[in-house]
């Protein structure tokens, strides 16, 4: 479902009631809002807590594999390590 929806002078979004309905939205419903890219994406929060996006999960941690293995160069080298050991 999709819908164009505007926003107020004070930030505010109102969901449309179809939404809410579907996704049993209700007042006092707590949401969290995530930047992503250029996207603005609304869950509910019990379902982030529960750990409920497993693909974004898995996507940071594909990041880190990225990011771990490039920096590794840097991070595993003698020279660094025998000055390290001698505060260790």
């Amino acid at each position: 479902m999709m819908d164009v929806i505007r926003v107020s002078s004070k930030g505010q979004i109102v969901i449309p009631e179809a939404i809410r309905n579907k996704m049993r939205i209700k007042e006092g419903s707590r949401l969290v809002l995530v930047e992503k890219g250029d996207m603005l994406i609304l869950k509910k929060e019990d379902d982030v807590v529960r750990g409920f996006d497993v693909e974004d999960r898995r996507e940071d941690v594909g990041w880190m594999l990225v990011a771990e293995q490039s920096l590794k160069k840097i991070w595993d080298n003698p020279i660094d390590d025998k000055i390290w050991n001698k505060y260790l």
